[in-house]
This record gives C-alpha cells, structure tokens and sequence, in this order.
C-alpha cells in the first residue's frame, strides 16, 4: 500500500506562512469612501456655502451661524460628559452672550470678556439654585469648561471677523484650519507608521502630523498671497500658529472622545460625524490666528 507523505518542510512553511499573514497589521481602508460619499457631499456642500457666505457679509449673520455652531457643539460635548450633570442652560445661555457681546460692544475685546463674565456668573447661580447642590462643584467646572473650550473660541472668531481685512483673516484661518486637518488624515494613512500620541489618539502619526503642517502652512502662504493686508513671511509665521493650534485642538477633542468612551461626539452630520468633531481643530486654531495677527499685523 502506497501513501503520498507531503513534506514536512512544506507543511510547516505554509503553515508559518498563514500565521505570519494573520498577525501583519493591516492599514485601515479609507472610511467607506466611495460608498459614502453622496451623504457626505450632502452635507459638506451645503455647509461650506452657508459659512462662506457667513465669512464673506460678517456682522450679525456671521455672529448668528458662530452662535449655532457653538450651541450645537455645546450639546454634543454636554453630551460626552453627560455623567458630571452640567448646567447646561447656563452653559448655552453664556456661550451666547460671549458671542453676542464680542460682536455687540463697539469695544470688541471688551465685549468678549464681558460676555465671559456673564456667562460665569450664570453658572454660578445655576449652581447656587440647585435643589439639591451634590457634586455642585464639579457640575459648575464641567459647565465653565464648555463655556471656555467652545463659547469664548468662538466669540474670538467672530473678533477676528470684526478686525480690518477681518474677512480675509477669518478665510486664512480657515483654509489653514482645513488643510492642516486633511493632510495629516491623508498623510497618516498612506504613510504614518509612528504613534505621535498612542494613549489619546493611536491613529495619529508623527508623519501625517508633519505632512500637515507642512501643507497648513503652504495652504495658509499661498492665501497670503491674495489679501494685501499680510507679508509672505507673516504668513508662514500665521501658518506654523494655525497649525499648532489646530493640532492642539484636535488631540484635545480625541481626548475628550476617548475619557466619555465615544467614537464621535455625534451624528448630527451623519458621515461627518458630530459638529465638535467638524470644528474641534478650529476651537483652538481660532485663537492662535487672532492673536498671532494681532501682534504680527496689527
């Protein structure tokens, strides 16, 4: 009787070989793209339209579309941290005011800190009106939290609208915003291999986060280019600003996400996510533009 014995070298290759393919990481496919990307256009289009007619008319409609945004990202970080019991009506009524006043009061930074101060003191009494004042302390931090992280950038937003050339500065701030956000999503996928900040945001990458500031800073440049109000040089200064603060922003919000155990902070924009998640990175790029313009232009 004959019997076909396969080798055993051979056996233990294949078998080295399938367990060798199983444990490669594998790099994640783009989030269903193609299959996503009328939901996607659907809202994008519509969104980039309104806030650049926004941008482009200013004054109390830019104002307004800032207060939304800030509401609306105010429910869904409210949301996150739902476990702390925030104030919220004090936390929505004072990010409002903070925005109203900065485009309000004639004396515009004065107007910001005035609305902040409001907005604190409604905190305060929505603390001081509890029925029942458990944990009162840490339900007013988490409410003045919101207000600083996303009332008061904001209002600063609509500041910088407000300075001269203030639309064009609003528009830099943007498309450095943006183009900071997309390249280093782009750039950490296609050839991130190193971990910038594992315990936060594991998917973020030393490259994706180089090759965005990279093109932040060109994006923010070749706006310069356009506006008469800014030298070359001040652009790539306002670029390196912008992308720092963008990048703060955004590992600030992953870490927000990852402390509540969320993926997104919401599906108000259903494929984008939630609002927060849109405009997490502008929360703090909003702040480093108008200050870093202020002192380089102004």
């Amino acid at each position: 009787m004959t019997s076909t014995l396969r080798s055993p070298s051979t056996h233990d290759d294949s078998d080295a070989s399938a367990v060798a393919e199983r444990r490669r990481p594998r790099r994640p496919r783009l989030p269903d793209l193609p299959d996503r990307l009328p939901e996607r256009l659907a809202v994008a289009i519509p969104g980039v339209a309104v806030l650049v007619a926004a941008v482009i008319i200013g004054g109390a409609l830019f104002a307004l579309v800032a207060g939304i945004i800030a509401v609306l990202a105010l429910y869904e970080l409210y949301s996150l941290t739902a476990a702390m019991r925030p104030l919220r009506w004090a936390g929505f009524l004072g990010a409002l005011v903070t925005i109203g006043l900065a485009w309000f009061d004639g004396r515009h930074l004065v107007g910001l800190l005035e609305g902040f101060a409001v907005g604190l003191a409604l905190i305060a009494i929505a603390g001081m009106i509890l029925p029942r004042r458990d944990d009162v302390t840490n339900r007013m931090a988490t409410t003045l939290m919101g207000l600083a992280y996303i009332g008061l950038p904001m209002g600063v937003l609509v500041l910088a609208r407000e300075l001269p050339h203030g639309g064009g500065v609003v528009a830099v701030i943007l498309v450095g915003t943006w183009a900071f956000d997309t390249a280093a999503y782009l750039g950490g996928y296609f050839w991130g291999t190193t971990p910038i900040a594992p315990r936060i945001s594991p998917k973020k990458t030393v490259e994706g986060t180089a090759i965005g500031a990279v093109v932040g800073v060109l994006a923010v440049w070749v706006a310069g280019l356009y506006q008469d109000w800014i030298a070359g040089w001040e652009s790539l200064v306002l670029g390196v600003a912008i992308c720092a603060g963008a990048y703060v922003g955004d590992l600030f919000e992953s870490m927000l996400k990852r402390d509540a155990g969320a993926k997104d902070s919401g599906r108000l924009l259903l494929a984008h996510g939630g609002v927060l998640d849109r405009f997490d990175a502008l929360l703090f790029s909003a702040v480093a533009g108008y200050l870093m313009t202020i002192a380089l232009v102004l």
